[in-house]
């Protein structure tokens, strides 16, 4: 059985917090991952339905173009409502 970590033991579950420039990088990475698995020169030797899953993961992703527009939001938004939680941040 899985074990559920409360907010109050997540150290003890050995998950540490992300930054929002760590979470946008993570986001942006991923999506890169997913295209190289999509291209036979760059991922050899990957099974046809691998690239197939990844091409249906990427028609709904994030583009990075929508990644920055989210931040550009985010950030209007906190400025308006200060203690709002930030998720993503475009500034290292």
């Amino acid at each position: 059985m899985a074990s559920v970590c409360s907010a109050n033991t997540i150290k003890d579950c050995g998950i540490d917090m992300t930054v929002p420039f760590e979470r946008l990088s993570s986001v942006n990475r991923t999506r890169q991952f997913l295209i190289d698995l999509m291209d036979p020169k760059a991922t050899p030797r990957v099974p046809k339905v691998v690239r197939q899953q990844a091409r249906a993961l990427l028609r709904h992703y994030p583009s990075s173009y929508e990644m920055e527009i989210a931040c550009e939001n985010e950030e209007l938004l906190t400025e308006k409502h200060p203690m709002t939680f930030r998720v993503f941040k475009k500034d290292f």
